[in-house]
C-alpha cells in the first residue's frame, strides 16, 4: 500500500522553495540519483531547477530488495507564483500530486538552504564524472548562487583545482575543460567597475638566458646532421615530421580510424570533437585518390607546424611540404585550395605580399576559411595565420629557425636520421616562451570568454524562457538579471554578433575558426588581466619553472607473415627534472644497469629503482629494487548497485606479488620485524606470505605463487638502463582478459549514459523541448555525440514515464543501471594489443622513456 506523499512549500522571491517525499515501488532495479527520470514537471512550466535528495546507497537500495514495502525518493525545487498548483513527480513513473505553498519566511530559508544543499552536491558529483558534461549545471550554479545570494561549492581537491601548482599552470596554457567551467563561472560573477580598467601589458616571464642542459657542446652539435625542412620552420613552432608523404597519410589515415582521438584505441569516447576536420576545412587541403599515388611523386618531406595548439578555437598551424616536382606540388596546392572557393560562396581568393613575397589568400569574412600558400627555395607551406607566413620566410632566411637550436640539434643527436622514424615531434623551449607570453596569455584568455560568452548567452536564454521572462538579447537578460551587470564588457572594441545559427566576434570570426592569437594586435589589458597572468607567472614558476624542450618519435616495425607489427614510442625530455616531478622524480634513485630477467606466468609486472628517505631504505646511497606483478586469474568481481565491484577482500582478488632487493626497504611497512629467514613461505598475519632467496624479499597472498615465482628471481644486465621498467604480456585468452573486459563495458556505458544523460538534464532542468536537445548538448560541448557501444540516441517513451534519450547499443537490461556485462562485449584494445615494454630513465640530463607496443592490423589503418 503506497503512503500519501508528503509536501512542504513556501512562497518568496523571486523563487518558492518546496519539496516532495514520494514512494518508488517495488519494481526494476535502480538508481535514482544517476537516473534523469526521476524529476518532476507542472503543467505552465512553474516547477524550476529539481533536485533528488542524495542518500546513503544502502538506504536507496534497501526497499529495492526488499519484498514488502516500497522505498521514497525525495525531490526538491523551486517554483513560481504563489497560487496553489498541481505537481506531476516521476519516480520513474509518473504520478500526481496537489501543492498548497505557504507563507513563512524562516520555512522558506530553511527549505532554500536543503534545495541547495543537494543541488550543489548533485553539481560536485558530475564534476567529478569525467565522461560528463556539466556546461548547463555549471551555468546554473553559478548564475543561481549569483542571484540568490547563496553560497559556491568550496574549491576542493579533485574538484575544481586537483593540484593549485602544477596542473593549473596547464589548465591555463592548455585550455582544458576545467579551465572552461572556471572561466563561465568568473564570467558570471559581478565583477567590480575598477577590474575593467586598462593598464599597460604586462612584463615577460623572465626565462633563464641559458641553454637548458648548460653543457657547452654547441661545437660538438654544430656537427649533427639535420633535415633540410627543419631551417625553414620557425623556432617558436611545434614540428611534427613525417620524413615522407607515406608517413603523413598513415598517420592521417590512423587518426581518421579512431575518429580523431587516438585515446579510442584504449576506450572509446563519447564526443567527436571535429577540431581536426575544422582545420582541413580552414587550409581547404583535401588530398583525393589520385593524389595519394602521386604524392610520394612529388613530395619529399612534410611536416605539421604550428604556434600553437589550439586547434578547438583557431590555431596558427600550417603543413610544410619539401617537393620533389615544384610545378606539380605547386599546381596541386592550388587546385584543392581553390576547391572552397565553389563550397563557400563568401570565399574569395587574394593575392596579397608578405616579405617581399607574393602569397595567395582563400579566405572567407567569418574565418570558416583561411588558407594562405606561400612557397619558398623548394619549400612550400599552407597555413591559417599570416604571421606564420611571415616567420616561415624568415628562418628560411636564416632568421631564427628551429635547425638553429642546440635543444633541436640536441633532440636529432638523439634521434638521428638514420633512425627513418615515422613520426618525429619536437617542442622547443621557444615554443613554451611564445605561449607563455603576456600578448598569448591575455588574447588566449578573451578569445575564449568569447567563445564561452556565446554558449552563456544560450544558457540564460533558456533560463528567462523557463522562468517567463521575456527577451534573449543580453541587455534585456541583464535587466532580468539571469545575466550580471556587467557580462561580456570588453576592452578591445569587439563584440557578439547575432547570425544564422549562432553568433560571430566581430574581430575574431566564428567560434572554432577565430583568427589565431599570433595574428592579433597586442594593446592594453584590464587590471583583471593583467592580475591573472601575475597569478599564471606565480603557479608556473612555483610549480612547473621552466618549461623544457620536449622531443618523441615513433617508429613502425611489420611483423613478418601475418605477425603483429611493433610499434616503438620514444620520449626524450631535455634539463635536470627531478625536482619538477615532485615526489616521483625525489623518490626514484639512480639509473642502473641490471634488472629483473622475465618471470614465467606474469602478465604485468613493474619495476623501479627507488631511493626512500631513510629509514626505508637505508642511507648507504645502495641500488634498490622494488618489483611486483600481476598473474593470470579470474578475479571473483560481480555487478552491484550497478557497477563491477571486489566479489571478495584482497587475498582473493589478485594473484600476484611484491618483492624487493637487496633490502626490504618499503616493504617493511608490511613485514614488520618479521622478515622471512627462508625460501619457504612463512605467514604474515592471515592473509599474507613471505619468503627470501638470497637478497630477494618476496611477499604474496598465496604461499604457492611464492614457491613459483622464488626460484626464478635473478638480475640481469638490462637492455636499457634506467629506473622503471614495465611489461604487459598479450591478453588473448588469459582469465585475466575477461575482467579487463567487464571493466571496460562498466566505463564504456558510463560514457555512452553520460551523453544521455546530458540531454535529459537539459530538459529537466531548463524546460527543452526533448526532441532538441541532442542539437543543444551539442552545440554545449562544441561536438557530436558518439556512443561508444555503437549504438544510436534516440528517444524512448515508456508507458507511464517521461520520454528520454538513450543509446540503442544497451540492452533493455542495461538500460538504466548496469545488470550484467554482455557476452558479445569486446573492448577495443583487447582486439589489437599484444604485448607491451617500456623503460623509463631520469638523470641530470634529460628524462628518456622508451615503449614497444605490439598490435595487430585491426588498429592500423
Amino acid at each position: 500500500m503506497r503512503a500519501a506523499p508528503r509536501t512542504e512549500a513556501f512562497v518568496g522571491q523571486p523563487f518558492g522553495v518546496a519539496s516532495v517525499t514520494i514512494d518508488v515501488l517495488r519494481g526494476e532495479p535502480l538508481l535514482p540519483l544517476s537516473d534523469e527520470r526521476f524529476t518532476l514537471l507542472e503543467a505552465n512550466g512553474r516547477a524550476l531547477y529539481p533536485v533528488l535528495k542524495q542518500q546513503p546507497v544502502r538506504k536507496l537500495l534497501r526497499g529495492l530488495l526488499g519484498k514488502e514495502a516500497p522505498r521514497k525518493v525525495t525531490l526538491y525545487y523551486l517554483f513560481l507564483g504563489e497560487l496553489p498548483f498541481d505537481l506531476s513527480p516521476f519516480t520513474p513513473h509518473e504520478q500526481g500530486v496537489h501543492v498548497k505553498p505557504l507563507r513563512d519566511a524562516a520555512g522558506h530559508r530553511r527549505l532554500l538552504l536543503e534545495w541547495w544543499q543537494q543541488y550543489t552536491k548533485r553539481y560536485e558529483g558530475l564534476l567529478k564524472d569525467r565522461a560528463y558534461p556539466p556546461v548547463a549545471e555549471n551555468f546554473l550554479i553559478a548564475s543561481l548562487s549569483r542571484r540568490l545570494n547563496l553560497p559556491m561549492p568550496k574549491p576542493r581537491r579533485g574538484l575544481f583545482n586537483r593540484n593549485e601548482g602544477k596542473e593549473d599552470a596547464l589548465s591555463y596554457l592548455f585550455v582544458n575543460e576545467a579551465h572552461r567551467l572556471r572561466i563561465d563561472r568568473e564570467m558570471l560573477r559581478e565583477e567590480p567597475l575598477e577590474q575593467s580598467k586598462q593598464v599597460a601589458l604586462s612584463e615577460p616571464i623572465a626565462w633563464p638566458q641559458k641553454d637548458s642542459n648548460n653543457n657547452n657542446d654547441e661545437e660538438k652539435l654544430e656537427d649533427v646532421r639535420v633535415e633540410p625542412l627543419a631551417s625553414h620552420v620557425p623556432a617558436e613552432c611545434f614540428y611534427l615530421r613525417f620524413g615522407n608523404f607515406t608517413n603523413y597519410l598513415w598517420f592521417r589515415d590512423l587518426n581518421k580510424k579512431w575518429q580523431g582521438d587516438l585515446g579510442n584505441m584504449i576506450l572509446r569516447r563519447g564526443i567527436k570533437r571535429g577540431a581536426g576536420d575544422r582545420i582541413q576545412q580552414q587550409l581547404s587541403l583535401r588530398e583525393n585518390a589520385l593524389a595519394k599515388i602521386l604524392g610520394p611523386q612529388v613530395i619529399a618531406d612534410a611536416a605539421i607546424i604550428g604556434l600553437d595548439p589550439y586547434i578547438e578555437q583557431g590555431a596558427a598551424i600550417g603543413i610544410l611540404f619539401q617537393a620533389k616536382n615544384e610545378v606539380l606540388l605547386a599546381a596541386d596546392m592550388m587546385r584543392q585550395r581553390r576547391e572552397a572557393l565553389t563550397k563557400f560562396d563568401e570565399a574569395k581568393e587574394q593575392t596579397i605580399e608578405v616579405g617581399g613575397q607574393s602569397v595567395s589568400l582563400v579566405s572567407t569574412p567569418d574565418g570558416r576559411v583561411r588558407s594562405y600558400y606561400v612557397k619558398h627555395d623548394g619549400f612550400h607551406l599552407v597555413t591559417t595565420s599570416h604571421t606564420l607566413v611571415e616567420r616561415f620566410l624568415q628562418a628560411g632566411q636564416g632568421d631564427r629557425s628551429l635547425a638553429s637550436l642546440p635543444s633541436f640539434r640536441r633532440f636529432r643527436q638523439h634521434f638521428p636520421l638514420e633512425r627513418n622514424d615515422t613520426i618525429a615531434a619536437f617542442v622547443s623551449e621557444e615554443f613554451w616562451k611564445n605561449l607563455c607570453s603576456p600578448h598569448y596569455f591575455v588574447e588566449n584568455l578573451r578569445r575564449l570568454r568569447s567563445s564561452r560568452e556565446s554558449l552563456l548567452l544560450e544558457l540564460a536564454g533558456y533560463a528567462a524562457h523557463c522562468e517567463g521572462v521575456a527577451g534573449q538579447a543580453a541587455e534585456e537578460l541583464i535587466a532580468a538579471d539571469i545575466l550580471p551587470s556587467r557580462f561580456a564588457t570588453r576592452i578591445d572594441g569587439s563584440e557578439l554578433q547575432a547570425i544564422a545559427g549562432g553568433y560571430l566576434d566581430s574581430l575574431r570570426g566564428a567560434r572554432g575558426y577565430f583568427v589565431p592569437i599570433s595574428d592579433m594586435p597586442s594593446n592594453d589589458v584590464t587590471v583583471k588581466e593583467a592580475a591573472n597572468f601575475q597569478h599564471f607567472k606565480e603557479v608556473l614558476q612555483k610549480g612547473l619553472g621552466e618549461l623544457p624542450p620536449l622531443s618523441a618519435a615513433v617508429h613502425r616495425a611489420p611483423g613478418e607473415a601475418g605477425a603483429p607489427e611493433t610499434i616503438s614510442v620514444d620520449i626524450y625530455v631535455q634539463g635536470s627534472l627531478r625536482q619538477k616531478l615532485g615526489t616521483v622524480g625525489t623518490w626514484l634513485g639512480q639509473p642502473a644497469e641490471k634488472n629483473l630477467q622475465p618471470v614465467s606466468g606474469d602478465l604485468l609486472a613493474i619495476e623501479a629503482v627507488v631511493d626512500f628517505p631513510t629509514p626505508l631504505a637505508g642511507d648507504d646511497g645502495s641500488e634498490h629494487h622494488l618489483f611486483g606483478a600481476l598473474r593470470d586469474f579470474r578475479s571473483p568481481f560481480v555487478v552491484k548497485n550497478g557497477a563491477i565491484q571486489p566479489g571478495a577482500g584482497p587475498a582473493e582478488l589478485v594473484r600476484g606479488y611484491l618483492g624487493a632487493w637487496p633490502k626490504p626497504g618499503l616493504l617493511t611497512w608490511l613485514t614488520g620485524a618479521e622478515e622471512a629467514e627462508g625460501v619457504e613461505p612463512q605467514p604474515i598475519g592471515p592473509n599474507m606470505w613471505q619468503a627470501k632467496q638470497e637478497d630477494f624479499l618476496l611477499l604474496s597472498f598465496k604461499p604457492e605463487v611464492i614457491e613459483q615465482v622464488l626460484p626464478q628471481l635473478a638480475l640481469q644486465p638490462a637492455e636499457r638502463t634506467g629506473q622503471l621498467w614495465v611489461r604487459l604480456e598479450d591478453l588473448t585468452g588469459t582469465q585475466m582478459a575477461e575482467n579487463v573486459n567487464a571493466l571496460g563495458y562498466m566505463r564504456t556505458r558510463e560514457t555512452s549514459v553520460a551523453g544521455s544523460r546530458m540531454m535529459n538534464s537539459l530538459a529537466n532542468q531548463l524546460h527543452l523541448p526533448r526532441d532538441q536537445c541532442r542539437e543543444v548538448a551539442e552545440r554545449l560541448v562544441d561536438g557530436t555525440f558518439v556512443c561508444p557501444l555503437g549504438g544510436k540516441y534516440q528517444l524512448y517513451a515508456p508507458e507511464r514515464g517521461l520520454e528520454t534519450w538513450i543509446s540503442s547499443a544497451l540492452p533493455e537490461q542495461n538500460r538504466f543501471m548496469l545488470n550484467e556485462v554482455p557476452e558479445d562485449y569486446r573492448l577495443p584494445m583487447l582486439n589489437w594489443f599484444r604485448g607491451l615494454t617500456g623503460n623509463l630513465r631520469l638523470d641530470e640530463q634529460a628524462l628518456r622513456v622508451h615503449l614497444e607496443i605490439k598490435m595487430t592490423e585491426a588498429a592500423l589503418p
